[in-house]
């Protein structure tokens, strides 16, 4: 029994971390090129870039990470309380595991898809002013 709880506190440590993270970043804003945000080539292109890749991926983080955080628990609990097997438990953690994993990925393609497509490959606004 404790290893199993062992086992759910320790997979709470992604998602958590990655919400503390987007946290931080949706609400510190961190200036153009400090150590700490949201560092690609796309986000570092300019000042502009910066901003708005620091806005998305605090955003897009913080609530992705919400509800990750919210499933790895209820998937921690869930074999606890139906005394789940060996096995079966496994399979859980590695899914969740997973899912919080891709999860960064996704959310990395997103936010710099969406620089992407408002920037030319010099940091520029593509277009006007107020391009979506």
């Amino acid at each position: 029994m404790g290893e199993r709880i062992i086992c759910a506190v320790v997979n709470m440590l992604l998602p958590l971390t990655l919400l503390g993270l987007g946290l931080m970043i949706w609400l510190t804003k961190p200036g153009y090129g400090d150590a700490f945000g949201y560092r690609t080539t796309w986000s570092l292109k300019s000042k502009e870039t910066w901003a708005l890749a620091q806005e998305l991926f605090g955003l897009i983080c913080t609530r992705v990470y919400a509800v990750l955080s919210f499933l790895t628990l209820i998937s921690g609990v869930i074999p606890i309380i139906l005394k789940a097997d060996e096995i079966a438990l496994s399979i859980v953690v590695m899914a969740v595991n997973l899912a919080d994993f891709i999860a960064l990925f996704v959310i990395i393609g997103i936010v710099d898809g969406k620089v992407k497509s408002r920037f030319d490959k010099d940091g520029n606004r593509k277009g006007g002013e107020c391009n979506e």
